[in-house]
């Protein structure tokens, strides 16, 4: 992300509070970023929902970004009723109508923000069935790791893998770019970010 001349508003939306610490840890260390981050965790957790909360910022702010972990999109889609809309679907028009929208970025994780964090360590392109399979290979390098506001925070995450995130940057890359025909692969555009 370049950092703009003059001052610039920016809204990144989260799925989870994982993501909004991270985040505000990220604001409170970047400080000499000529940006405005607002992490927001939307009320609403539908696809849809989110959706709608994004689009309608793009209006207001500069830059708006939206976090997706897709391990989310992929509960979703195992918790449908048979025969019903296809959260996957659905999440792939989403996709296409937002990447029109010049001022918004979708940056898709698979699964979820942890295997960002592992990115900092280590490279694994191998396909996770869920973000407790990322937090197992997080936790081989941070023993300590706690979903929780109070690790976040205590620990400023943010900072404690700043040095690393050249080499979370490099590992990222190397998993390539959301492919929206494939829900399978691992990926992490976190990278985009930076």
């Amino acid at each position: 992300m370049a950092i703009p001349k003059s001052r610039k508003k920016a809204a990144i939306f989260v799925d989870g509070e994982c993501e909004q610490w991270y985040f505000l840890m990220m604001k409170r260390n970047e400080n000499a970023l000529n940006i405005d981050l607002q992490p927001k965790l939307p009320r609403k957790k539908k696809i849809s929902e989110i959706y709608e909360e994004v689009k309608k910022s793009s209006n207001d702010y500069d830059l708006v970004v939206w976090v997706v972990d897709l391990d989310k999109v992929l509960e979703e889609e195992r918790a449908k009723k048979k025969g019903g809309k296809s959260p996957k679907e659905e999440f792939k028009k989403i996709y296409r109508d937002l990447s029109k929208i010049e001022n918004v970025e979708v940056i898709v994780s698979n699964p979820c923000l942890e295997y960002w964090l592992f990115l900092h360590f280590d490279f694994s392109g191998k396909p996770f069935r869920d973000c407790n399979e990322a937090n197992i290979m997080l936790k081989r390098h941070l023993k300590d790791y706690d979903k929780s506001e109070k690790y976040y925070i205590r620990n400023d995450l943010y900072k404690r893998l700043k040095d690393s995130q050249n080499t979370a940057i490099r590992n990222a890359k190397k998993l390539g770019e959301f492919d929206i025909n494939n829900f399978e692969s691992s990926v992490c555009e976190m990278y985009k970010l930076f």
